[in-house]
C-alpha cells in the first residue's frame, strides 16, 4: 500500500472514529464497562497507546532498524495496564492527546521520502494496522456499544 493510500485510509478510520463517539454524551463515554471491561473512554486511550508505540517504533524503522516489541510480552497485560495507568485523565485530554499524536504519526509518515519506503519494502504492514485496522475493529465495538444504548432508550420510551 503507497503512502497516500495508507494516509488516506488512516485518516478516513480515525474521522470515523471521532464521529461516532460524538455522537453519544460524555457521561456514556465514560459509563464503565460499556465494551467489555472497558469505557468508550478507555478505547481511546487505548488507542492513544498504540498509536504513542507506532510513533517510537516508526522512528527506528526509518533508520533502518525493525522495532523491537519485546517489551510487550503480554498484550492483554500491557493493554490492561497501561489504560488503567490513564483511567484518571480527563476525557476532553484524552482526546486531544489522541488528535495530536494521530495527526503527529501522519504528518512524520508522509515527510519520509518515497526512496526510504522502496528501499524498505513498503508501509511496514504494523504501522497500517496500528492506524487503520486497529482503529476500526474498535470504532466497530463503539457502534456495538451506541446501538444497545438506542435499543435500550426504544425500549424505556
Amino acid at each position: 500500500m503507497h503512502v497516500t493510500e495508507v494516509v488516506e485510509r488512516a485518516n478516513k478510520s480515525f474521522n470515523k472514529l471521532i464521529e461516532t463517539i460524538e455522537s453519544i454524551s460524555s457521561q456514556e463515554q465514560a459509563a464503565p464497562k460499556a465494551i467489555g471491561q472497558w469505557s468508550v473512554k478507555d478505547i481511546l486511550n487505548h488507542i492513544t497507546i498504540w498509536e504513542e508505540e507506532a510513533a517510537k517504533a516508526f522512528e527506528i524503522w526509518k533508520v533502518g532498524i525493525e522495532p523491537d516489541w519485546s517489551h510487550i510480552a503480554d498484550l492483554d497485560i500491557f493493554n490492561d495496564e497501561t489504560v488503567k495507568q490513564r483511567r484518571k485523565m480527563p476525557l476532553a485530554k484524552i482526546k486531544d492527546q489522541l488528535q495530536l499524536i494521530h495527526n503527529g504519526v501522519i504528518e512524520n509518515l508522509k515527510s519520509v521520502p518515497d526512496e526510504v519506503f522502496i528501499k524498505r519494502g513498503g508501509v511496514p504492514k504494523w504501522l497500517i494496522t496500528l492506524l487503520t485496522s486497529h482503529i476500526e475493529e474498535h470504532a466497530v465495538k463503539i457502534m456495538d456499544y451506541i446501538k444497545s444504548l438506542e435499543s435500550a432508550r426504544h425500549k424505556s420510551a
